[in-house]
């Protein structure tokens, strides 16, 4: 039992455009001779190239395209979404990423103002009622 040594594609795709040497050519035929196999791989790349002689002519046959003029309304809109995502991003991305201090207030925050922030109800009765300020100071008792 004999194995047949098959030529690659590339070697039958050269012999059939006639860029085989002239001993690659021989070997090439020899086998074309025997080998149905190659032989089909032969037609297959001749119809193949016989197909795609055609696109040249069939483009040509194309509609040239109209070039595309600028449309100032998509580019504004696109711009005008474009800034509005990047402000959402800026202003969500740092509440979103802060980690967890007092509830609704930023880490950064001292005791003091934090406390101002969370009793408000009684400073600001308290700056309605300057004289219970005053009356407190004047006892030392400082409120």
């Amino acid at each position: 039992m004999t194995t047949q040594i098959h030529p690659s594609p590339a070697q039958i795709d050269r012999y059939r455009s006639g860029l085989a040497s002239a001993e690659q050519a021989a070997q090439v035929e020899s086998h074309l001779k025997s080998c149905t196999q190659c032989q089909l791989q032969l037609r297959f790349g001749s119809r193949l190239c016989a197909d795609l002689a055609l696109l040249p002519r069939l483009a040509g046959r194309l509609p040239a395209r109209h070039r595309r003029t600028l449309r100032w309304p998509r580019v504004f809109g696109a711009g005008l979404a474009t800034v509005s995502l990047a402000v959402a991003v800026f202003v969500t991305v740092p509440r979103l990423l802060a980690p967890a201090g007092v509830a609704g207030f930023p880490t950064g925050v001292t005791p003091q103002v934090a406390d101002a922030v969370q009793n408000m109800d009684f400073y600001q009765w308290l700056s309605n009622h300057p004289q219970m300020l005053q009356g407190g100071l004047q006892n030392e008792n400082p409120a």
